[in-house]
């Protein structure tokens, strides 16, 4: 092991300690990582009623029988779970010419609540998911798309192709009256490290600035651990080490222990969890408010030539009342991603024409490629998500890329796409 690796695991050691001077005398509400993304959020949004235009009394009655059962094995032997299918159709149109695509995901998230069930104690889960991705009707996902009309980033990130696997199992430990967590396993990173509200493919932006941070070389699915503290005054720290080379379609085992290339992540910010100009416990929303740096490095992974880098990211959210103001910079040393530096801001426009489902959100992106000979890339992306029946949303979504970073023929490339979303 080399002296590096053995100060990244020393360095989530203490963490560890740290956190166990975490006070137990505040009592935490938090149930976990606040992602949206992130697979116990996936399952408590799907089974959160929601107010919507249109409830249909078919599907309101099999809605309630399929509720019912759900809580049935909930209560019985405490498992929760939800299906989901979201679909994606883009084009992308520079200098006349058109790139289409349209693919699709199919999940299965559950989690198993071995210990702790009915405030019994610290809490123990397992967690995973099972999905694939695939392409309809072209041969082309929406992932690439907008890569293959000049932009340097994807305008649909996470829509590509992948065999059905199991992309994560894990198991997750609840110290300190939930202020502690610890999650060991294959695990999603992305859903973990560098939180900000809209920061989900499958009901927030489409594009990859807005959601797959460009200057953090994030695996997609790894095996690691990770950790996050919950500290006094809404303060918080969270760390990781995972499998640099991590796929969601393998178990992983060989290239953690044969390659031992690590990825490794940490994170400290503050969370007050209150919304500014609403009375205090009147209008308790957490995840509003959120500032944060995180810091990371990868190794160098020999077998596809991606050199070793390290990099840092800044976030900051603000809610004031129904708007979320955000900004985030990243950047990244050694060339271990595709761009040097980025950065975004926006917002999320919420409770839209009282629907409070509805979601508009607008954003600004930058990005300064490692490549100097490729210019920077500026971008504009709005949607609006409406929630058209409880279970069924439809997102149509604008991307404007300005000086699409592989394409110098091209001052504009428009991307544009609609999203649809079932979850039960």
């Amino acid at each position: 092991m080399t002296r590096l690796r053995q100060y990244r695991l020393l360095a989530i050691a203490g963490l560890l300690m740290v956190s166990q001077e975490a006070s137990a005398q505040d009592a935490g509400d938090d149930d976990g990582f606040r992602s949206a993304d992130d697979i116990p959020n996936i399952i408590e949004s799907a089974n959160t009623p929601k107010e919507s235009r249109l409830n249909p009394p078919v599907s309101q009655s099999f809605i309630e029988r399929w509720s019912a059962f759900k809580k049935s094995i909930d209560d019985a032997a405490g498992i929760k779970f939800s299906i989901a299918y979201t679909q994606v159709l883009q084009a992308a149109s520079s200098n006349n010419q058109w790139k289409t695509g349209s693919g699709a995901q199919a999940e299965f998230d559950f989690t198993w609540e071995l210990f702790g069930r009915n405030g019994t104690g610290p809490k123990g889960l397992i967690g995973g998911k099972f999905e694939t991705r695939f392409n309809i009707l072209n041969a082309t996902a929406p992932q690439s798309v907008a890569s293959a009309a000049g932009s340097i980033w994807s305008g649909a990130i996470g829509y590509g192709e992948q065999d059905p696997s199991l992309s994560q199992l894990w198991y997750e430990q609840h110290l300190i009256r939930d202020r502690l967590l610890l999650r060991i396993g294959k695990i999603a990173p992305f859903t973990v490290f560098d939180y900000y509200k809209y920061k989900s493919p499958r009901v927030a932006f489409l594009g990859q600035p807005q959601n797959f941070n460009p200057t953090i070389p994030f695996p997609p699915s790894a095996l690691g651990f990770g950790a996050a503290a919950r500290l006094t005054n809404g303060g918080y720290v969270v760390g990781g080490v995972f499998d640099a080379n991590g796929s969601p379609i393998r178990p992983g085992f060989d290239t953690l222990f044969e390659d031992g290339e690590l990825f490794s992540i940490a994170e400290v910010g503050w969370a007050p969890d209150f919304v500014f100009g609403l009375e205090p416990g009147k209008d308790f929303r957490p995840g509003n408010d959120d500032y944060h740096l995180t810091v990371w490095h990868s190794d160098a992974r020999e077998k596809i030539g991606r050199p070793e880098g390290w990099g840092f990211t800044a976030s900051a959210q603000k809610g004031f009342g129904n708007i979320v103001p955000y900004a985030r910079y990243g950047y990244s040393n050694g060339g271990a991603t595709t761009l040097k530096q980025f950065a975004s801001i926006g917002a999320g426009f919420e409770n839209v024409f009282g629907y409070d489902a509805d979601v508009i959100g607008i954003g600004l992106s930058w990005g300064d490629p490692w490549n100097s000979a490729l210019d920077n890339q500026y971008a504009m992306e709005a949607f609006y998500r409406m929630q058209l029946t409880p279970q069924f949303a439809l997102t149509p979504d604008v991307q404007v890329i300005v000086d699409p970073a592989t394409d110098p023929s091209s001052e504009l490339l428009g991307v544009f796409s609609v999203r649809g979303r079932v979850a039960l």
